[in-house]
């Protein structure tokens, strides 16, 4: 997971620097990093190894929680539900799966989407020593079709 999340900084922040930058919540003693893009910016083997659909119309939800109380703040594993929700109001449960790779820790959930769309996400997690959190953001999907 650790190559998938350098691979898609490096490629991000090519591409968009301004959608990679700063997209993380501080939360209390946690610091919560978040990415959404398109499966497509998998390499079909990356998406074969994690069971992920690729498609110009599936999103991918990537989740990492740090512990700032800790020297180096260190990824820790928590619960995390969320949901997706378009502008008319649909609402979907998102279903997070953990994801270890040495010390990294990593919740992933996939949800399809609509070209254009703008996607409200609530994103709520316990994490280790019964903290908890919950944080909102948007996000506007773009079909990324061959």
């Amino acid at each position: 997971m650790r190559q998938i999340i350098a691979a898609l900084s490096v490629l991000l922040a090519v591409a968009t620097p301004t959608a990679w930058a700063g997209q993380f919540k501080e939360v209390g003693e946690l610091e919560v990093h978040y990415n959404t893009l398109s499966t497509t910016f998998l390499t079909p083997e990356i998406a074969q190894q994690y069971d992920i659909t690729r498609s110009g119309y599936r999103g991918l939800v990537n989740i990492a929680v740090l512990d700032t109380m800790q020297l180096g703040k260190p990824a820790i594993a928590a619960e995390i539900t969320g949901q997706v929700k378009n502008l008319v109001g649909n609402s979907r449960e998102l279903d997070f799966t953990e994801v270890r790779e040495g010390d990294a820790i990593y919740y992933i959930a996939t949800f399809a989407a609509d070209d254009e769309e703008t996607y409200r996400f609530h994103i709520d997690l316990n994490a280790e020593g019964n903290r908890n959190a919950s944080f909102d953001y948007n996000y506007t999907f773009y079909v990324d079709a061959p």
